[in-house]
């Protein structure tokens, strides 16, 4: 069954900060396309890709992370201004129950980690 992560305008989901150029595999309407992994949430995170994208709004990703690939179809958001012209913040519109275990499972291990942003 999927699940479809909400935010919860009064909690913010913790956030961790990536210490590797960890790579994540896009598809974007057929191609292919990598950006490094910035930050990462239950909700969503960041990317940076090589070079500033046109304007993609959705995308399948796939994360491999220590707790195993995590798979899902994400929204992109609109910069903020203040970001490298090629960072782009997103957010996990639907994402498969085990997958998201394994979301959820890498996120507490990196926040045990000392990662949390």
């Amino acid at each position: 069954m999927a699940h479809f992560p909400t935010s919860r305008a009064r909690t913010r989901a913790p956030r961790v900060r990536i210490p590797n150029d960890e790579r994540i595999t896009l598809n974007l309407g057929g191609k292919r396309a990598f950006a490094t992994l910035r930050l990462l949430s239950l909700t969503g995170g960041l990317v940076e890709f090589p070079r500033p994208m046109d304007d993609v709004t959705l995308a399948e990703v796939v994360l491999m992370t220590i707790s195993g690939p995590v798979k899902g179809l994400v929204e992109f958001l609109q910069a903020p201004k203040h970001e490298r012209p090629a960072a782009r913040p997103f957010r996990f519109i639907a994402i498969d129950d085990n997958d998201y275990q394994r979301l959820s499972s890498t996120v507490q291990l990196m926040l045990k980690q000392g990662f949390g942003a």
